[in-house]
């Protein structure tokens, strides 16, 4: 399904809509068919639908009366700056998203879109790693990219950056960074480069937010949701018990995602957060990388009944 011009502003409209989220806007669709039967339904016929009520069906039409203006605006920043918007109701939309309590009402993407489906590890952890952990990270990265999975992070320094910029060492490797801002104001400043550096290496920046969104704590946060809902399995290199890795951490394992994490007796630090996560969290404690590819390539070829790669011979420990 594609979209126009016309049908994204409608879409954008139809997105400010008041307690109209991302499952009834699904609903929506799956009863009326197109957006454009939807604007044009009577109050009558919203009602019916018993997704609409009174009150929203008010906040609808005075969004219908507004000015396009603003909303042109954005979508023509999209379109002059190659950013793709993927409304929840397109079938390219992820599936693995789309059945999330609460997805993204749009995704934002530039770069190489089809890495949407592509088999993928997410690598997350602390933005204040030891220097034994982030040589870990960039290594096991490299390995995991060297054997066909993408890998996602959130472009966080630490870490995220190690994990990007491992990916990317790899012969064709690819990665995806998930952003908690619009792609006018990516954050942090510093990673500007790296940004810049996956797109150019075919590789993929994702956002749920118009590109001229500042971020907030709580999108940074709500981030977690994407880079985890992409991913076959979750690597958490090191933590020290709280902040965004964690959280991550508790989303992938509502979301049952397979959670790998390095051995303690590898001593990478922080590791408080590594060890809570395998006490609470159902970690799996690993050797090296290849236990994580073994893992997933048996749980994928389950899911597809398709062979995967061969692995690399490059060492991860």
């Amino acid at each position: 399904m594609e979209f126009n011009r016309e049908e994204i502003l409608l879409w954008f409209k139809l997105s400010q809509v008041p307690k109209l989220g991302p499952v009834k806007l699904l609903a929506l669709f799956t009863l009326f068919g197109n957006i454009q039967k939807i604007f044009k339904a009577d109050k009558e016929l919203l009602l019916k639908s018993r997704i609409f009520n009174i009150e929203m069906i008010s906040e609808l039409e005075k969004i219908k009366n507004a000015s396009d203006d603003n909303f042109f605006r954005a979508i023509d920043e999209c379109i002059s700056n190659d950013i793709a918007v993927l409304p929840i109701i397109s079938n390219k939309y992820p599936l693995n998203l789309k059945r999330m309590p609460y997805p993204p009402k749009s995704l934002f993407l530039k770069g190489n879109v089809s890495l949407l489906e592509s088999n993928a590890v997410a690598v997350v952890g602390t933005r204040h790693p030891s220097e034994e952990a982030l040589k870990w990270t960039f290594k096991n990265s490299k390995i995991l990219a060297e054997n066909n999975f993408t890998v996602i992070s959130g472009g966080a320094i630490g870490v995220d950056t190690a994990a990007h910029q491992g990916a990317l060492e790899a012969s064709g490797g690819k990665t995806i960074a998930v952003l908690g801002t619009g792609f006018f104001k990516k954050y942090p400043e510093e990673n500007l480069p790296l940004f810049e550096k996956i797109e150019k290496n075919d590789g993929l920046l994702i956002s749920e937010h118009l590109p001229n969104f500042p971020g907030s704590r709580f999108s940074l946060l709500q981030r977690n949701r994407i880079t985890s809902g992409l991913s076959q399995g979750l690597v958490m290199v090191a933590s020290g018990g709280k902040g965004g890795a964690m959280v991550q951490t508790k989303i992938a394992f509502d979301q049952k995602i397979p959670i790998f994490c390095p051995s303690l007796s590898l001593n990478l630090q922080p590791n408080e957060g590594v060890k809570e996560v395998i006490e609470k969290f159902g970690g799996k404690e690993i050797f090296t990388i290849e236990e994580v590819i073994l893992f997933l390539s048996r749980d994928i070829n389950k899911t597809k009944g398709t062979p995967m790669p061969s692995h690399s011979s490059s060492p991860s420990t």
